[in-house]
């Protein structure tokens, strides 16, 4: 079912997922596929146009259990399978009949970590400066809107009624703040928050501050609490209109074209070769 226009809706992820927007949208993730990727890509994947399916591996996931959990309070969903893996038949069957459920398969034995792991994030949660905002903020509403001919969506994990403080939840080997940044940039965290920005900006008038909840899964199940700098955010920015540049495009020439076909010759990266030029002789 497609939205009437630009609004802040609730509704089911399925339904997000499948893009309600009033034309086929621009979600974080495709924005990613187009800078890292190539327009073809972003066609066969979005529902919209190539009509790609979703991967619904990643809905056993611990992170995925540990959202429904923290965010949403919500165990409904969740189906518990008791095995010790999913490589049997049985296990198999009853994760694949849980999915045909709309529900989310785990393994007991991971449900009874993640148990632990929303313990831990609520009481960071409850113990910081943020807390009141946390317990306010409305979980997974849908933002759609429109700048322009392109139409954006993007969805807070929670969102304070006042549009000032933009939660997101992620799960991670690392909470560290300096190994999120390179977490944020390869999964396009940088991008979610840019677009997150500028939905409620359009939406509610005011600029939010994007927070990422950032949970380890591993014990002993550390959260940080990591925001963007406004140096990051600029090149976010930078990036989004820059995607949105090519989508544009493509939805204008109905063209969505794969990788040149030309040689394209590549750059190192700063880093590289620098942890062997201690090992170069004297006098080489």
């Amino acid at each position: 079912m497609q939205v009437p226009g630009p609004g802040i809706y609730t509704m089911p992820l399925e339904q997000y997922v499948k893009d309600p927007a009033p034309e086929p949208s621009i979600n974080s993730g495709t924005a990613l596929t187009l800078l890292t990727q190539s327009p073809k890509h972003v066609y066969q994947a979005h529902p919209r146009l190539g009509n790609g399916s979703r991967d619904d591996s990643s809905r056993a996931d611990l992170g995925t259990v540990a959202h429904n959990m923290l965010l949403e309070d919500d165990r409904t969903r969740i189906v518990q399978i008791d095995a010790d893996d999913w490589r049997t038949k049985a296990a198999k069957e009853k994760r694949d009949e849980a999915r045909a459920e709309g529900k989310t398969p785990i393994l007991t034995k991971d449900y009874d970590k993640v148990c632990r792991m929303v313990e831990v994030a609520d009481h960071v949660m409850f113990g910081s400066p943020l807390c009141t905002d946390w317990m306010e903020a409305t979980p997974e509403q849908s933002l759609i809107w429109q700048e322009g001919v392109t139409w954006f969506r993007s969805r807070p994990d929670k969102l304070t009624p006042d549009g000032k403080i933009y939660f997101d939840y992620k799960t991670s080997a690392s909470a560290h703040p300096s190994a999120f940044v390179r977490t944020a940039i390869n999964n396009g965290y940088d991008l979610q928050a840019a677009i997150g920005r500028r939905g409620v900006e359009a939406l509610k008038g005011v600029t939010p501050t994007v927070v990422f909840v950032v949970q380890e899964i591993t014990e002993p199940y550390a959260v940080s609490l990591v925001s963007l700098s406004p140096q990051f955010m600029t090149i976010a920015n930078e990036r989004l209109e820059l995607a949105r540049h090519k989508w544009e495009a493509c939805l204008k020439s109905k063209e969505w074209p794969g990788y040149p076909d030309s040689i394209m010759y590549v750059d190192p990266p700063g880093y590289y070769g620098m942890d062997q030029l201690d090992m170069i002789p004297e006098g080489a």
